[in-house]
């Protein structure tokens, strides 16, 4: 598992009332990915009102959009925002592919666009 697929699910068990620390804690990753995945739980977590600002900023969606689709935008920009050393590319292109993941595929042309 990667860092990105860790925080994802974090924070989708997060939304259903787990605790981020325990959740990260029991998950199997070296220390660098555990790093990362702490980083973006905990950063998306502390920013989350900004986040939706700006996802309901950039979709021009007012209307509520699947959990999955929403915390996959909040990860992605979350990182393009905050983090200096992940490349654009590589956040863009790992929300969609948890977006898919996720059985959302005709979200994944929405979260690319609203991402770029």
């Amino acid at each position: 598992m990667t860092a990105r697929t860790v925080a994802f699910d974090v924070l989708l068990r997060v939304e259903a009332g787990g605790y981020a620390s325990d959740l990260l804690r029991a998950a199997p990753l070296d220390t660098r990915e555990a790093s990362l995945a702490n980083e973006i739980v905990f950063g998306v977590l502390r920013y989350r009102a900004q986040l939706d600002y700006l996802i309901e900023y950039f979709s021009g969606r007012r209307q509520k959009l699947d959990l999955e689709v929403r915390i996959a935008l909040r990860m992605a920009i979350y990182q393009l925002r905050y983090l200096e050393r992940i490349p654009a590319h590589a956040a863009v292109d790992e929300s969609v592919a948890l977006v898919k993941r996720s059985r959302k595929h005709s979200a994944a042309g929405f979260v690319n666009a609203v991402l770029r």
